[in-house]
C-alpha cells in the first residue's frame, strides 16, 4: 500500500503547475506538430521563446505552423512549431526581429516584433545598464492565432458553426476572439456576454467564455459556462475537453473522469484527453488506470510529447520506484526544457536518483 503522506507530497510539489499547462492546451490541445527549435542563430547569446494559441472551439493540425524570423542584418531563419505550439530560436545577436506565423489557408498571419538591445552601454527600457552585463538573455512572446475572415466569394471557407447565428451575435464573437488575442480576458468576457444576450446558444461563445474565466481564474464560472457548451454540443470533442479540464482545476475528479472518458470516445487519437483523463485518475487515486492513459497518450503523440512525462514521474515516485521516476522527468525536461518549474523538477530528480542507491525504507 502506498503511503498517503507520500502521496500528499507528490501532489503538492506537482500540481503546482496544473493550471499553467491547462491554459496552455486548453486552446493548443488539437496541436500535432514537431520540431520547434532553431540553433544557428545570428551570432549572438540571446534566445526568442514563443508559444502559439488556437482559438478555442477549433480543431487543427499543427504540423504545418511555419515560424519565420527576420531581421535586416540577417538571413531568414525558419522553425516548424512543436505539438504544444512552441517554438526557440536560440544564439540570437542584439538586433530588431520580425517573427511571422504561417498557420495556413485558414488562418491570418501572424506578427510580432521583437527588440534585443545591444550590450555597448547606456541603459534598456528596464533601466539595466548594458555596459555591464553581458548575460544572455530570453524574450518570450506570445502568439494568438485568429480564424480568417469569412469572404463572400469563397463559400467553402464559411465556417457552419456561425452560419445560424445572428450577425450582431457573430461580430461581438469576433470581437471577442480579438481581445483575447490582446491579451484581455475581461474585455473577452464582456463581449461574450453581449455575443450570448444576443442568441443564448451559441455554443462557440460558451466555449470561449469558459476559456477566458479559466484565465481569469474564475473556476466555477468557467464550469458553468463549458457546461452549458456541453449541453448545447454535446457531441463536440473541444468542449468536452475543455470541461473535462475546467473540473480538473474545480478539483472534482469524479465528473472530471466522467467527462473525460466520454471525450475520449469522441476523439480517441486526443493525446491531451487521454493524458487528462490520466490525471484525473491520478487524483482518484487509480494510479495503475492513470498510467495505462499516460502511456496511451505518449503512443499517440510521439517522441514530442512531454507533459506525459511529468505524471508518469510522480506515479512512479509515488511508488518508490525512483528510477523510473527519475528517468520520466529527465525525458520531460528534455522535451520541455524551459518549463516554468524546470530547476525544481532538476532538484527532485537528483534526490530521486540519490533514493535510488539508498536501501528501501
Amino acid at each position: 500500500m502506498i503511503a498517503p503522506s507520500r502521496y500528499v507530497a507528490f501532489r503538492g510539489r506537482f500540481v503546482k503547475s496544473l493550471h499553467l499547462s491547462l491554459l496552455l492546451l486548453i486552446v493548443a490541445a488539437p496541436l500535432y506538430a514537431q520540431g520547434g527549435i532553431d540553433s544557428m542563430g545570428t551570432g549572438g547569446k540571446n534566445r526568442i521563446h514563443g508559444r502559439i494559441y488556437f482559438p478555442s472551439g477549433r480543431r487543427s493540425d499543427a504540423s504545418s505552423i511555419k515560424v519565420t524570423l527576420e531581421s535586416s542584418s540577417s538571413e531568414r531563419i525558419f522553425v516548424v512549431a512543436d505539438m504544444n505550439g512552441t517554438f526557440v530560436f536560440n544564439n540570437l545577436a542584439p538586433g530588431s526581429y520580425t517573427i511571422t506565423v504561417d498557420a495556413g489557408p485558414d488562418y491570418e498571419l501572424s506578427k510580432e516584433q521583437v527588440l534585443i538591445e545591444g550590450m555597448g552601454g547606456g541603459r534598456n527600457t528596464a533601466g539595466i545598464d548594458l555596459s555591464r552585463t553581458n548575460v544572455p538573455r530570453t524574450f518570450s512572446v506570445m502568439i494568438n492565432l485568429q480564424p480568417k475572415h469569412i469572404a463572400t466569394s469563397k463559400p467553402a471557407v464559411i465556417n457552419a458553426a456561425l452560419a445560424a447565428v445572428p450577425k450582431a451575435a457573430a461580430d461581438a464573437y469576433r470581437a471577442a476572439l480579438e481581445s483575447a488575442k490582446a491579451g484581455d480576458s475581461r474585455k473577452a468576457v464582456a463581449e461574450l456576454k453581449t455575443a450570448l444576450s444576443l442568441y443564448p446558444d451559441f455554443a462557440l461563445a460558451l466555449n470561449e467564455l469558459g476559456v477566458q474565466y479559466l484565465k481569469l481564474g474564475e473556476t466555477s464560472k468557467a464550469v458553468e459556462a463549458l457546461r452549458n457548451a456541453v449541453t448545447l454540443q454535446p457531441d463536440d470533442f473541444t468542449p468536452r475537453l475543455n470541461y473535462g479540464i475546467a473540473l480538473l482545476e474545480a478539483k472534482d475528479s469524479t465528473a472530471a473522469e466522467q467527462q473525460l472518458r466520454l471525450a475520449v470516445t469522441k476523439n480517441g487519437s486526443s493525446w491531451t484527453a487521454h493524458m487528462y483523463l490520466g490525471v484525473s485518475l491520478i487524483g482518484l487515486r487509480k494510479l495503475s488506470d492513470a498510467e495505462q492513459e499516460l502511456r496511451r497518450a505518449l503512443e499517440i503523440g510521439g517522441k514530442r510529447v512531454g507533459l506525459p512525462h511529468y505524471w508518469l514521474g510522480g506515479i512512479y515516485w509515488d511508488r518508490n520506484e525512483y528510477a523510473r521516476a527519475a528517468s520520466e522527468l529527465e525525458q520531460y525536461l528534455e522535451l520541455v526544457p524551459n518549463a516554468p518549474n524546470a530547476e525544481r523538477i532538476r532538484r527532485t530528480i537528483k534526490d530521486l536518483r540519490a533514493k535510488q542507491s539508498s536501501p528501501k525504507q
